[in-house]
């Protein structure tokens, strides 16, 4: 609930949700390619560029350099509000490694940013405390209030979850597959540090972090694996 921790690719649904809002289709195409901006290069985890692929592809096999080139597209700002959006308070990052996740977050906050989509776009706000009861069963404390209403249209809720679906389905995130329709994304922060994968299906949203508390890189563990 506190601890921020570099996300990775677990961020890319959002630049791939703002790029749905802004004209952008799942079978769009971008080209994996050697790309440089401000002096940054991404590199993909593979080290190799793979040429020209559907938006789709891109996310599942989560391809670094397009989702640079998308967030660029449609603007950092832009990826920025979608994201406070969907509740993350998060200082984040201005500089092009935006898109890759190169910026604190606590699990929870990610957790609820993927809980949007799971609930067809209505806003969540995660809680973990009910009810408080004293020593003679009296209630102190009910939790009342919902979410934020609806922040994304259903439209674009759908097109961002066949996405995600493909990442389960035949990407990164092959082994989060169920006997069931599944999403969600997996994520490896530099040197191995974190390991992510927040999944969902239609009753529940779970977010799962690897690593270490002192931030001391893992033995290779990434988000497709362990978590």
């Amino acid at each position: 609930t506190q601890a921020r921790r570099q996300p990775g690719s677990a961020f890319k649904p959002i630049v791939y949700l703002t790029a749905m809002e802004n004209g952008l289709k799942p079978g769009s195409k971008f080209v994996d390619s050697p790309t440089s901006i401000e002096g940054w290069s991404p590199q993909n985890y593979d080290g190799k560029f793979h040429g020209a692929m559907p938006l789709k592809q891109a996310l599942a096999r989560s391809i670094n350099t397009i989702a640079v080139k998308v967030s660029e597209h449609v603007g950092r700002e832009k990826v920025i509000k979608t994201a406070r959006r969907l509740g993350i308070t998060a200082p984040l990052s201005t500089s092009p490694s935006l898109a890759l996740g190169t910026f604190g977050i606590s699990l929870i906050e990610l957790t609820g940013a993927y809980a949007v989509l799971a609930n067809g776009g209505k806003g969540i706000w995660p809680f973990g405390i009910i009810e408080i009861y004293d020593s003679y069963g009296s209630r102190l404390y009910r939790r009342h209030g919902g979410g934020a209403g609806q922040i994304v249209e259903p439209h674009y809720v759908r097109l961002a979850n066949d996405m995600m679906r493909e990442v389960v389905q035949s990407g990164t995130g092959k082994k989060a597959k169920l006997d069931r329709m599944t999403y969600g994304k997996t994520g490896t922060s530099q040197s191995f540090r974190d390991a992510w994968f927040i999944g969902y299906t239609e009753g529940i949203v779970a977010g799962v972090w690897v690593g270490n508390d002192n931030e001391a890189p893992m033995n290779k563990v990434t988000g497709g694996g362990m978590p």
